[in-house]
């Protein structure tokens, strides 16, 4: 009769341990985020002119003066940040060169 009281402690004992670990609490879902679009290829860089900060783009489209684009390698990486001024002869726009060192056949991005 001494080992039933036992046992049922024990058991007791084994259910309640096994009902905390079973019990996590909830950690919050990260939201979901859409995939970021790939950039908008919109030409290739020709020439660059280091000295007068600017690059030579032969382009499928005419962006407007003033907006920004971005030189890619062919990796993908970031190599330059342009700005479209306002010389542009089809297929060719030109841009300042605000940032990087873009290299001739970088893909440009808008």
């Amino acid at each position: 009769m001494n080992q039933h009281p036992q046992s049922a402690l024990l058991a007791l004992l084994c259910l309640s341990l096994a009902a905390c670990a079973s019990h996590r609490p909830r950690v919050p879902e990260a939201p979901i985020k859409a995939p970021t679009p790939p950039p908008h290829v919109i030409g290739r860089v020709s020439f660059v002119n280091e000295v007068q900060g600017f690059a030579l783009i032969e382009s499928s489209e005419t962006p407007e003066t003033g907006t920004q684009l971005q030189a890619r390698s062919i990796a993908g990486q970031q190599t330059a940040l342009l700005k479209v001024t306002p010389e542009k002869k089809h297929p060719f726009i030109i841009a300042d060169i605000l940032k990087g060192k873009p290299q001739t056949g970088d893909m440009v991005a808008q």
